[in-house]
């Protein structure tokens, strides 16, 4: 054994800890089961270690020991952690605690060792199922660098430590608790910017599709900086109900832009600012239509450096929007984005035709094929009249090839993995939308449309905590949020908790069909009729036999309880 084996080392560092709550007794219960999923727990705890600046030291059972050369660097880590483990479905058994101190440590090969470790053990401790608990001296770095709430525990006596020590907890929001803004500040701990919609200022109606198309872009480019949440806020009926709105939530940092278009020259117009409604950051741009693209560079830089927001060089590096090589490719394509969402058939009708010529005009640009794709699949999921086979066919080579094109675009995998899953194909639906998250953690809308799809594979638990999630990371969420949660619930058999969600929808759409089913099951079928009937307006072409064959459920008894609810509410065979 040579000499540098034994040397120690001591040096001031933040400790995290943690381990899982319950292991011996969930080892007893089921030991392959949750073998299997602390290792998939670990996977993401590692990795976010990583992401986060941090070391692992010591690893031991289900237990996790790291070293942080910060203490904020170390509490965003376990935040992180508790909130991914919260959502994703390949970890739904296994809570964690977590304990974080800031002292000093003894190195010696690698391991940590000296009073700061055991006490990050005994906070870990202390720690609530899911929660975190930090020391006096660890919140004293934190409380005025993160928007984080913790409870003080007071001074707390521990086992083998001589003094008190003061304890701060702080517990992620329940499954149950409200979508408040500020709960999702909590599963974060990050910054939230809410992008509103940009004035279409150019004096033509026509020209709105180009103020919303160049917001949805710039949207995209943030949303792949893990180190902020952005939220998209869906109300277009004006600039000042929709930031009332935002801000009545507390959303604390507010994006706002202007659009003027006249011919090829574009003028943009966007501004930062605080809760307090201070400007942090403003920016004026009069630029050739075809150099947009760097204005949408620029904004994707600035933004998170006005929040002082420390990037990762690969997430720079995916935010750079890849311009096409013909403008009028993006011009076919803001448009169809803004038609293809469309509940009106025909409107819809001419986005794929949009798209196509978007394809023909430039074919190595993807969003003409991304475009395509999720014209197809929403065909699918709505029950409109297609040929599945022909549709899905359609939708699996558009997914594959805009993926092949920007294999770094989490919509290109995102539509991959609904396309598989409607080919069933579940193990490649998950894959793709693990990667599709991977590129983007904080899309609300891909995580609830992976709500949707864990539905449909009959993971309901996991589908309604993941949804959730979604709609906490959206104070303004879109109605088809709502439907997705209340589908979990629907099909897991609480109808009351489905027709609340169901409720708070604006504008259902499709979505008549399950708002049909559910007061049906409930016995309110005057109401289920009333339901059916507006699906009716919508979709006169709906059939139970469609629906039936084409959605891919997994288990047979779940497509039945639908299509019980279907044929209880009147809806045509």
């Amino acid at each position: 054994m040579g000499p540098q084996e034994h040397k120690v080392e001591r040096r001031l560092v933040a400790i995290f800890a943690a381990d899982v709550a319950g292991y011996s007794r969930l080892m007893a219960q089921d030991e392959v089961g949750t073998l299997r999923s602390l290792t998939a727990c670990r996977e993401i705890m590692d990795r976010l270690i990583t992401e986060h600046g941090g070391r692992i030291a010591n690893t031991a059972g289900d237990s996790v020991l790291a070293e942080f050369p910060s203490a904020v660097d170390a509490v965003q880590c376990a935040v992180a952690v508790q909130d991914r483990l919260a959502s994703d479905p390949t970890a739904p058994r296994l809570q964690f605690r977590i304990g974080v101190h800031v002292g000093d440590v003894m190195i010696r090969s690698s391991d940590l060792l000296g009073d700061g470790v055991n006490i990050a053990a005994r906070l870990q401790g202390l720690a609530e199922p899911g929660g975190i608990c930090i020391s006096g001296a660890t919140h004293d770095y934190v409380r005025k660098a993160l928007s984080l709430s913790f409870t003080d525990l007071g001074l707390q006596a521990v086992k083998n430590i001589e003094e008190p020590i003061r304890a701060y907890a702080w517990r992620a929001a329940s499954a149950g608790e409200p979508m408040a803004h500020d709960r999702a500040r909590l599963l974060s701990g990050k910054p939230f910017v809410a992008v509103l919609p940009f004035v279409n200022l150019s004096g033509d109606h026509e020209h709105l599709y180009f103020a919303e198309g160049l917001r949805e872009d710039i949207i995209a480019s943030l949303l792949r900086f893990s180190g902020m949440v952005v939220i998209s806020n869906y109300s277009l009926s004006g600039q000042r109900q929709a930031k009332h709105s935002v801000q009545d939530r507390d959303a604390p940092y507010i994006l706002e832009g202007s659009v003027r278009r006249a011919g090829n020259r574009v003028r943009v117009n966007t501004q930062l600012t605080s809760p307090s409604g201070e400007s942090l950051w403003a920016e004026k741009y009069d630029v050739e239509l075809e150099d947009v693209f760097a204005v949408q560079d620029e904004l994707a830089r600035n933004i998170p450096a006005a929040l002082r927001i420390k990037l990762e060089e690969h997430e720079r590096r995916l935010a750079l929007t890849k311009p096409p090589t013909n403008l009028t490719a993006y011009d076919y394509c803001l448009r169809g984005r803004r038609l293809e969402r469309n509940f009106d058939r025909s409107q819809r009708a001419h986005a794929r035709t949009l798209f196509r010529s978007a394809i023909e005009a430039d074919p190595e640009y993807s969003r003409g094929y991304i475009g395509l794709a999720w014209f197809e699949l929403r065909t699918l999921k709505w029950g409109e009249p297609s040929d599945r086979d022909a549709t899905l066919a359609r939708a699996l080579d558009a997914a594959s090839k805009a993926t092949e094109l920007e294999p770094n675009d989490a919509e290109c995998h995102w539509a991959l993995g609904l396309a598989h899953l409607w080919k069933r194909d579940p193990d490649k639906a998950i894959a793709s939308y693990e990667k599709a998250r991977t590129l983007c953690p904080n899309h609300a809308d891909l995580l609830s449309d992976l709500c949707d799809t864990l539905t449909y594979l009959g993971k309901f638990e996991e589908a309604i905590q993941i949804g959730k999630t979604a709609l906490r990371l959206n104070p303004n969420p879109p109605d088809w949020h709502l439907w997705n949660v209340a589908a979990g619930y629907y099909l897991s058999g609480d109808y009351d908790m489905a027709l609340n969600y169901l409720q708070q929808m604006a504008q259902p759409g499709p979505a008549y069909r399950l708002i049909a089913a559910t007061h049906a099951q409930l016995g309110h079928l005057e109401k289920a009729r009333q339901a059916a009937a507006e699906l009716l307006k919508i979709n006169p072409d709906f059939s139970i036999s469609r629906f039936a064959a084409q959605a891919p459920y997994i288990n047979a008894e779940d497509l039945a309880r639908y299509v019980t609810g279907l044929r209880l509410a009147g809806l045509p065979e």
